[in-house]
């Protein structure tokens, strides 16, 4: 039996779901930022599967390595879990050169989600906080979400500027799939 499709909400990790602490390798400084336990509740209510999906160039500086990166993102996935929410898929860029395709905004990573966990775009957003996250909707096709976070935006004009994720998944949501 092939698995349903079912629409994506597509996520920024640092500034989106967790505070942006730059180039974060330390479980310890995770913190979830306000509204995202019941902006994902209400997103899995309504069958959107969630994925993850975020540059981490301080892998190629050197800052980081992808051990800490998977070990921040198992520490969100603790935090999530006490709340009985779950992520349903992790892709991160490991390069910092603009000509790599997995790179936000360059859209191979969202395709291989899209691939590997039987999605569609049909009702699909993307949500994050820099103008990269709301240029790779556009590639794709789907609506851009624009959160605030520690920078002022710089990037394509959002369909919606959200004050929170909440306020996002609530607009996605009203949209329907």
């Amino acid at each position: 039996m092939t698995p349903a499709v079912r629409p994506a909400v597509f996520l920024d990790r640092d500034g989106t779901l967790i505070e942006d602490r730059g180039f974060l390798g330390d479980p310890a400084g995770v913190t979830l930022l306000p509204t995202v336990v019941d902006a994902l509740r209400l997103l899995a209510d309504h069958n959107y599967a969630t994925i993850v999906i975020s540059n981490q160039s301080g892998i190629a500086r050197g800052l980081l390595d992808e051990a800490r990166v998977r070990s921040v993102n198992a520490e969100i996935v603790r935090r999530l879990d006490g709340d009985g929410i779950a992520i349903d898929g992790w892709y991160w860029c490991p390069h910092y050169d603009e000509g790599c395709d997995c790179r936000k905004p360059e859209p191979a990573l969202l395709h291989r989600a899209v691939r590997e966990h039987a999605l569609t775009l049909a009702g699909a957003a993307m949500v994050g906080d820099r103008g990269s996250d709301v240029e790779l909707a556009l590639r794709v096709g789907i609506p851009g979400i624009a959160v605030p976070g520690p920078h002022p935006y710089v990037g394509p004009e959002p369909d919606l500027r959200a004050n929170t994720l909440l306020e996002a998944a609530e607009w996605i949501v009203r949209r329907g799939h």
